[in-house]
Order: structure tokens, then sequence, then C-alpha cells
């Protein structure tokens, strides 16, 4: 009797074991399938600053316009894109159909566009920035252009387009009468400062500034825009306009996603490296120094090659224009007479100012 009622027991023990081990087991892979649901809707994933795919909705260049926190569900990609070098760009991979590069030889033809600080016054030998970022882009190994309806400065392929004293509006209607015949495949523009020391139109240069460039992209359908912020200015009570001004510039950069237009900064408090400072800036509180002269034209330069990165440059049109603009001239410079600023819409030609300038001396470069 003993032992049955031990063997009765015996089994009921083993039975509740079994029991025991079913509903461990049960709830082990219920637990199990949890957490792999959990982790396949990222419930349980850490953030990351980068999702795995190389790609990333901050469209990083690697130049320091990525961002940390791209795997954060709460993250916002940039609404611009700004390299290390302070050149910057709208956000996103575009680039034209038929891209060149530098590497490949492409031909630059330049339009100089903008005022007295384009064209290099108060320089030595009046060539500004420009000899300097020629020099610099030849050393690339590309032909250089330089092209404008006007000559100025003590170097052989100084044409260009920019009048002293001309506000943004004025100098677009100036190119309204070269850009179409020339075609330039690169736009330099520094304009804006006539605007803050005349105090007129300030409020509107960012919106005169997009019209200009959208003229320009579609007057010369295969160039790119390189247009720059003011540099910093010691005229009286003009530095808070000129901060105005450059913010109009950057909340401008941020519309031309898809567009080949970058905007180079070359205010110092933008806080980049090798700006012009007050120091750099000559007695009329202006005008650069030859030092200050020679940074713009490094910030230009790198405004051309982030385009060239992002693939933004074209094959210039084929239009009878030399692909270096130093070819065929003389060892001696030519200076166009400057038309004053534009108060019409109508724009006389420099030729006709200039009887010892033939039409193509102006032209072709």
């Amino acid at each position: 009797m003993v032992v049955a009622q031990k063997s009765t027991w015996s089994s009921r023990l083993s039975f509740l074991r079994t029991k025991r081990a079913i509903v461990a087991l049960t709830s082990l892979v219920i637990v199990s399938v949890v957490l792999i649901a959990l982790g396949a809707t990222n419930v349980l994933r850490p953030n990351s600053s980068s999702n795995g795919s190389g790609s990333s909705s901050s469209d990083s260049n690697g130049d320091g316009d990525g961002n940390a926190d791209s795997g954060n569900d709460n993250y916002e990609p940039p609404d611009v894109n700004t390299t290390a070098d302070g050149i910057m760009t709208a956000p996103g991979n575009w680039r034209p159909e038929n891209s060149s590069s530098i590497a490949n030889g492409v031909p630059l033809r330049i339009m100089s566009l903008g005022a007295s600080l384009v064209r290099g016054e108060f320089s030595t030998g009046d060539i500004g920035f420009r000899k300097t970022m020629r020099d610099e882009l030849v050393g690339l190994g590309v032909p250089v252009n330089m092209v404008g309806s006007q000559r100025f400065g003590e170097m052989l392929d100084n044409d260009l387009e920019a009048y002293g004293g001309n506000r943004v509006s004025q100098i677009y209607e100036h190119a309204t009468h070269i850009v179409p015949q020339l075609q330039p495949n690169v736009f330099v523009i520094q304009v804006g400062t006539n605007n803050v020391l005349q105090n007129r139109d300030v409020d509107k240069a960012g919106a005169d500034m997009e019209d200009f460039i959208n003229y320009l992209l579609e007057a010369s359908p295969r160039s790119t825009v390189v247009f720059s912020t003011c540099l910093t200015n010691t005229v009286p009570d003009c530095e808070p306009r000129i901060l105005d001004v450059n913010q109009q510039y950057r909340d401008l950069i941020k519309k031309y996603s898809s567009k080949p237009v970058l905007l180079a900064e070359m205010h110092p408090s933008a806080g980049f490296p090798d700006r012009p400072q007050l120091a750099d800036i000559g007695p009329d509180g202006t005008h650069p120094t030859d030092y200050g002269y020679d940074l713009m034209a490094h910030i230009f330069t790198k405004g051309i090659q982030e385009a060239d990165r992002k693939g933004y440059l074209r094959w210039p049109v084929e239009n009878g224009l030399q692909m270096d603009g130093d070819a065929g001239r003389a060892n001696a410079t030519t200076t166009t007479e400057e038309l004053p600023p534009s108060t019409t819409t109508s724009v006389t030609r420099a030729a006709s100012t200039n009887p010892t300038t033939t039409p193509e001396s102006i032209h072709e470069s």
C-alpha cells in the first residue's frame, strides 16, 4: 500500500515538473517573439549617426555638412549644406545630365559680375581678386577665359562685367545686354554693398538677387552661379545693413535645390577661417587691401571647386570664343571706359564710348 502511494506521488511530481517546463518554455518563446518584433520595428534599436546604407537625409558631402543625429526619428535634414570652406548649397545630389568636370578638362568661361569690388578698384594693378582666382583655376589644369563687355586691370585676360556704384538690380540690367551673346558657363557675383552704401533697396536685395540669378540660369543654360555675401564694412552705420543683406542671401540659397547655384561666404561673422577681417579693409571702409582681395579669390576658387565636386560644371556653348583668354592677346592690357550706373532700362554699349576698343576685343577674350 505504501509503495503504491509513493508511486502515485512520484507520478504527480513528474507531471508537475513537466507542466512547469512546458510553461517556462512557452514563456521563453513568447518573450523571444516579442523581442524580435520590437527589434524589427526599431523600438529597441539605438540611435545611430548612420543609417547603414550610405545615404543620409542630410546629404552629407564629407566637408562638415553632415549631422550626427540622422538616425533619430525627430531628425530634420538641414535646409542648406555648408562645406568647411564656407561654400553653401541647397541639399540634394542633383547634377545636370551633361555634367563635365575639371578633371576632364572642362573649359571655364567666367563672367565676373558686380561693382567696384569686382573691378578690383584700389588694388595694385586694379586686378582685385580676378587674377589670383584665374591663376588658381589655371593651376588646376583647365583653360580659363574671363569674359564680359568691359576690360579693366593690369592682366591680359581682364574682361568682366562690373560697374562702380551698381546695386543688384543695376548689374542685372547690364548683364541682359551681354550674357546671351557670350554664354558663360560660370558666373562669379559679388554685389550688394552699394545697396547698403546708398541705403537703397536694402530690404529687397535678396529678391533682386534671386531675379538676377534666375535670369542668368535661363539666359545661359549651361552655367553655374557662384555668388557671395558682402564683405565686412567700416563705413559708419553700414555694418548692420551688410548683415541684413547677407542673411537675405543665405536664405536665398535654400531655394536652389536642383539648380547649379552656390553661395560663397565672405563675411567673418559666419565663423569660417580666412575671411577678410576689418584689418583687411582699406581706408575707405569698403574696398579690401591686396591681401583682402586675395582672400576673396581663394574663396571664389573654392566655390568653383565645390561646383565641380557636385557635378554642376558643363562644357560651354561653342560660339567662337577662345577657350584660353590669354591666347592671341598682346603683352599689353586694355581698359574699357566705365559706364555710369544705369538709371533706366537703357544701357549704352561701352564700345561706342571708347573708339580705341574694337567690338572684337570687347567680346572675345
